[in-house]
């Protein structure tokens, strides 16, 4: 049995805590804390998809890999990829990056990354619950190159799934989601908000240090 009472969650949400696997950097564990509240089915809906995803994914770079199971103090943990940038820092989310963008070279970043996560949904046919910047990480590969990564609501929620299974009723679906994600306030300040390179001031914000 592992045990992750004493440590700290790497972040909080509605249903699961996230911890550091104690025997392997590479890898998370996501605790369900609210059975009662919803917990258990989103797990299971996010299980089924899974199950969908390792029958038809080839390209796993926009989602984190699900291992399996494991016994904890805490209850049964779920073990996922842990997403973090190529100098071993975590890798953080689209919310903070897109909070933190300050100027031109910012959102030239910021803009790649849209397309590139909207390029992934659409040519993957990933199916979610929603799209929402806090659950997007922004995994820095290279110290110029970021590819986000969906890290949460995955999968959908109807008694009939047909968005996993039509691609047509899919992309609807992600036609609909994109148009409210990028209608995130977050989003849409960082994208009018942005400054000339010139007013840049001394402690400038470069999105390759972010």
């Amino acid at each position: 049995m592992l045990h992750l009472s004493d440590h700290t969650p790497l972040g909080t949400g509605r249903h699961r805590k996230c911890y550091a696997h104690p025997d392997d950097a590479q890898r998370c564990i996501k605790i369900v804390y609210n059975n009662d509240q919803g917990g258990d089915k989103e797990i299971k809906r996010e299980l089924g998809y899974y199950a969908h995803l390792n029958r038809h994914l080839k390209d796993w770079s926009g989602i984190p890999r699900y291992y399996g199971t494991v016994e904890t103090d805490c209850g049964t943990g779920y073990v996922y990829d842990v997403i973090s940038d190529f100098d071993g820092k975590p890798s953080i989310t689209l919310k903070q990056f897109a909070a933190e963008c300050r100027y031109e070279e910012d959102l030239v970043v910021l803009r790649q990354i849209l397309r590139t996560l909207k390029k992934y949904i659409t040519e993957n046919h990933i199916v979610t619950m929603t799209l929402k910047p806090a659950n997007i990480l922004c995994h820095r590969i290279s110290e110029s190159e970021v590819v986000p990564v969906i890290c949460d609501n995955i999968g959908e929620s109807t008694f009939i799934p047909l968005a996993t299974w039509s691609k047509w009723f899919c992309r609807r679906k992600q036609e609909r989601l994109w148009e409210r994600f990028i209608a995130q306030p977050v989003l849409a300040a960082a994208l009018k908000n942005s400054k000339p390179r010139e007013e840049r001031s001394a402690l400038e914000l470069s999105s390759r240090k972010v």
